[in-house]
């Protein structure tokens, strides 16, 4: 079928088709979802169980242990990661990044079952396991709220008025709170009041476990109604609870407060805490909708918050900006709708340079039209708009006008022959038709191996395949259909034929052709062997290139981990993130520091680590005046702080696509602690004496002290009291003991029992802690000879109870208080103990070469049987997307040859132009090494992408050679001819690609690819022009004239 002799047939179709394409992709531009990055599964979650009492080996034994080998039966597991601390266990499950995002809610049904069967299996005293499953929850708006001279209590009840009301907006998936600290009231009792009056701490247990309870008391039948009865003496106040009635001497009413110290405070150690710049803040974290525009919700939600703060929130109530992604959106769509408006005016001038202003006029209306439509059929499958998707665009432009310049250079080469019109409008569309197919499906099918890798890295450029598909695909579409038809309007060119009806090809560029393949074709083999000789030299070039996996985002912010060894007090945390924070305010290029201890607040961007909980754990969010400046200063920062505060692990980290917490671990496997030890101390210390790399660090914590108390059990038999009073007593003096709670209005306050000294302080010496029986046993009391003393006399009432009621010093039960130390944390990897030592490149090297500057060396410490080493980090990442890249490429390659066998019938031409796919190398190694760029995931991504760019190229080529011996043109001049002919198509493709992509090489996450793509295609091209003849002579054995 000739497509365009029925589009000349059908022009008021097509225009019609055109304008629909036309306002349908100016619609979808502005309703598309928009987004900063393409949205990734995080196929992460985590199993969360608690064991008060319990040391961190315990936990691993009888918690984590149990758990771990339940849920590796579930299957789709890539890797059980675990922590197992005192009292907490924490196992972290990936999936493998094969699992379809569809099916990720189903493996975490499965997780909760196979959580839920272990529960039986878990020892007394461990709480009931909590799968959190959305880890890739990501919460784009993320807001501090401060409020100047308010309490706790009114800050947290602004903050859940500014929760409710915008849950409600449309778009707004959920709303979390993070920072809020938890009220409670402590009563401490005062041993020397008690003593005095005559009060037993058991007596004082009993009574408020019994007070507080809500009991069930039944309903009154009066007649019709049924009314429900209730005893009503629970705490209502805090002065209800001081106002207790406890016993106490000759039955003396006393009451609480009279023997007890009762506060209200908040819970100590506080778990999470927030700050703005030094002032109490509260985080307010906000997630769109799926597939929502996030820059419309941000309208929503800040126009809700400017409603909220003029109508409802008192003065000095404040929303602060710490993550505002609508912002960044708006922004980095910004650049890159600018990037791509220059590339279209860029390759349009170009065109009307090199082929008139009429042709280049006709391919640039083709090439807006070919956008706005793909951006029609992008809006109608689902699609966003994000960076990714823009920079295919980009990335696509010069491919998009290839087979349009190819039409129209046949057209004028026609229609200057002298051609009738109508048949030179048409003949050259029915002529490459099928090959100009063929070279878009493949240039397509290059980048089908990132369409098909399943992990992270392949997802978040999973758009560039599709953008490409799309819009290539309608560029061929147009070139056969739309672009005729402006052609046999506009252009009406002179005829220029020698005498006998040929093509005369002048210029300077035509007659070094004419040279460079006469000269090759009378010496092939040292051509061959010339560009054999170009190839090893790249190959040898390779290793000086910058090596990398993904680079760091353009942001003016960054976030600092701080961490100090397990055991530490958190106040320290507190004190020494408050004096950072400090510094980084006195620095003029910092404008705000958010700070927030013992975790990360929450996923507010897709790019950045999770923090474990821990009490030893804070983190400062810093905002720089610019992105210039941050790169500036960020090493400067990060030697003062590190310097300043050596037992802290500190470091500053940008925001990366690779967000794993360590960019180089070597983490070694076996059963036994000490070894563990070992290797990870050998690996540390080689890491300690190479200067590439820098802030090391291990993740099995030093050992801490524990106070053990030797339990004397006969003595404690004597006087009615068991392990666990001895357990329970100890808490009263340490954190106190739960004992219920109340409600002031909506606000929940825990109470805890408190123990004392004589002077209203806290118990130093544990020795001299009161234990006292929690459930009072009259077993070995109320005996035979207790009753004969009863009975005489000679045992009294008082001295009875004293023996049931009364309390002991610790030190009276117990052969002695001694400090053991023990590990407090066990990590574990795939059900194995680990341990891992880690690192991260010194300023200025890259990754990869710094773990090369220590890898000989780690993995030559000679491993005990039974113990391995792997490498974690960036390195495993890097590797897992590699080998999911490169799996699907042989795939793309059959599909590709079985394109060219179709197009040319014959194998020979096929390999030809697979010959020439090497010479991409050359280019990409030399572009690489002089602009300096980094060849990390991007560029690779790029490279793939030029093989079919090349081929694309080499079929334009090749058919043209095809033909003019077909048509018995002598085999020589035939490959002379051909080259010429098609020199201006493949010349202005490549040009229209390569200087299409200079808006994109000041890029920080594309300008790689830029690079890649206009060095490799630059270098293939010219020698494709020269190759492929003197490769078909070879092949064809074609003799010299």
């Amino acid at each position: 079928m000739d497509i365009s002799k029925w589009a000349f047939r059908n022009r008021n179709l097509i225009y019609f088709l055109i304008a629909v394409l036309l306002l349908g992709g100016a619609y979808s531009c502005y309703q598309m979802s928009k987004l900063e990055d393409p949205e990734i599964k995080v196929k992460l979650a985590m199993v969360v169980t608690t064991y008060p009492g319990a040391s961190a080996h315990q936990v691993e034994l009888e918690v984590t242990d149990v758990l771990e080998k339940n849920i590796r039966t579930m299957g789709n597991i890539d890797n059980i990661e675990s922590y197992s601390y005192n009292d907490l266990s924490l196992i972290q499950i990936e999936l493998l990044s094969t699992v379809p995002d569809d099916d990720v809610e189903q493996c975490w049904d499965m997780l909760r079952r196979k959580v839920s069967d272990a529960r039986a299996l878990l020892p007394e005293g461990a709480t009931t396991p909590i799968v959190k499953d959305d880890f890739g929850n990501v919460y784009g708006m993320f807001y501090a709220l401060t409020g100047d001279g308010l309490s706790d209590r009114e800050l947290s009840d602004y903050a859940e008025l500014v929760k409710r009301e915008v849950n409600e907006l449309e778009g707004v998936d959920r709303v979390e709170l993070y920072g809020k600290r938890s009220e409670c009231i402590n009563i401490s009792l005062l041993q020397d009041r008690m003593a005095n009056l005559g009060v037993k701490p058991a007596e004082v247990l009993a009574t408020l476990n019994g007070q507080n309870k809500t009991t069930y008391t039944g309903y009154y039948e009066n007649g019709e109604n049924r009314i429900r009865v209730t005893v009503n003496d629970k705490f209502k106040t805090v002065e209800d609870i001081g106002k207790m009635l406890i016993q106490g001497h000759d039955d003396d009413q006393l009451r609480l407060s009279d023997i007890a110290r009762i506060e209200k405070a908040y819970e100590d150690p506080t778990r999470n805490e927030m700050f703005y710049d030094h002032e109490r803040a509260l985080g307010i974290l906000i997630a769109a909708s799926s597939g929502s525009d996030i820059i419309k919700v941000g309208h929503a939600v800040e126009s809700k918050l400017e409603e909220l703060k003029a109508e409802r929130l008192p003065a000095g109530v404040e929303c602060h900006k710490i993550f505002y992604q609508p912002e960044r959106v708006g922004s980095s769509l910004g650049t890159f709708v600018i990037n791509l408006i220059e590339s279209v005016i860029i390759v349009v001038l170009i065109l009307m340079i090199a082929m008139g202003f009429k042709s280049g006029l006709i391919i640039g209306i083709s090439l807006v039209i070919t956008v706005f439509g793909s951006f029609l059929f992008l809006y109608s499958a689902g699609g966003t708009m994000q960076r990714v998707s823009l920079a295919a665009f980009v990335l696509a432009m010069g491919m998009l006008v290839d087979n349009a310049i190819v039409i129209i250079d046949g057209i004028l080469v026609d229609l200057k022959a002298g051609k009738n019109r109508m048949e030179a409008m048409t003949a050259i569309g029915r002529q490459t038709a099928m090959p100009l197919l063929g070279a878009t499906l493949i240039a397509i099918i290059a980048f089908l191996p990132i369409y098909m890798s399943p992990d992270t890295a392949g997802v978040y450029t999973r758009d560039l395949f599709i953008v490409l598909a799309v819009s290539l695909l309608l560029s061929w579409i147009l070139a056969l259909i739309h672009v005729p038809l402006m052609a046999d309007r506009r252009l009406h060119p002179a005829i220029d034929t020698d005498s006998s009806g040929k093509r005369v090809y002048k210029g300077k560029i035509y007659a070094t052709l004419r040279s460079a393949l006469r000269f090759g074709l009378a010496h092939r083999w040292s051509f061959v062997f010339a560009m054999t000789g170009l190839l090893l030299l790249s190959v040898f070039g390779y290793q000086y290139m910058r090596q990398g996996f993904f680079p760091d985002m353009v942001y003016d912010q960054l976030y600092m981990e701080y961490k100090l060894p397990e055991g530490n007090n958190y106040t320290r945390v507190v004190r020494d993130l408050e004096e950072i924070e400090t510094y980084l305010k006195g620095r003029e290029e910092i404008t705000h520091v958010t700070t927030s201890i013992g975790g990360t607040p929450g996923r507010y961007n897709l790019v950045r680590s999770i923090a474990n909980p821990s009490l030893s754990y804070g983190e400062l969010i810093i905002d720089f005046t610019s992105p210039e400046t941050l790169v500036e200063h960020i090493d400067e920062i990060q030697a003062y702080l590190s310097q300043a505060y050596p037992d802290a692990y500190i470091k500053l980290k940008r925001y990366n696509l690779m967000f794993k917490k360590y960019p180089i671990e070597a983490q070694f496997l076996g059963p036994d602690p000490a070894i563990l030890h070992q290797l990870a101390d050998s690996a540390r210390a080689i890491m300690e004496r190479t200067p590439e790399v820098c802030l090391i660090t291990t993740d099995w914590e030093p050992q801490v002290p524990v106070l053990t108390i030797e339990y004397d059990q006969p003595s404690a038999r004597a006087l009615g009291l068991s392990r666990n009073d001895v357990s329970l007593s100890l808490l009263t003096a340490t954190g106190g003991i739960p004992i219920g709670s109340f409600y002031e209005g909506i606000h929940k306050n825990n109470i805890y029992l408190k123990c004392l000294d004589e002077k209203g302080e806290p118990i130093e010496d544990l020795g001299n802690a009161q234990v006292f029986s929690s459930l009072p046993s009259l077993n070995g009391l109320l005996n035979e000879e207790t009753m004969v003393k009863l009975k005489a006399g000679t045992l009294s009432k008082e001295d009875l109870v004293e023996s049931i009621m009364g309390s002991t010093p610790l030190k009276q039960i117990s052969k002695e208080i001694d400090i053991r130390w023990e590990d407090p944390v066990v990590p574990r990897y795939n059900g194995q103990r680990s341990q891992r030592a880690q690192c991260s490149p010194a300023p200025g090297i890259e990754t990869e070469k710094a773990r090369l500057a220590i890898a000989e060396q780690i993995e030559n410490i000679p491993l005990p049987e039974g113990y391995s080493l792997v490498w974690q980090g960036e390195k495993i990442a890097s590797d897992q997307s590699m080998k999911y890249l490169f799996q699907n490429f042989p795939l793309a390659i059959i599909l590709m040859i079985a394109i060219l066998i179709m197009l040319f019938k014959d194998y020979r031409k096929p390999i030809i132009i697979f010959c020439c796919i090497p010479m991409i190398f050359v280019g990409v190694v030399v572009v690489m090494l002089l602009t300096g760029k980094v060849f990390n995931f991007v560029a690779i991504v790029g490279t793939l992408g030029l093989i079919g760019m090349l081929i694309k190229n080499g079929i334009v080529l090749m058919d043209e050679i095809t033909l003019q011996i077909n048509e018995g043109v002598e085999p020589i001049t035939a490959l002379i001819d051909s080259s010429q002919s098609r020199l201006r198509p493949v010349m202005m493709a490549s040009l229209t690609t390569i200087l299409g992509m200079i808006p994109l090489l000041s890029d920080a996450m594309f300008g790689s690819l830029a690079a890649a793509i206009m060095g490799g295609l630059l270098c293939s091209t010219l020698i494709t022009l020269l190759f492929i003849p003197i490769l078909y002579a070879l092949f064809f054995k074609i003799k010299n004239n």
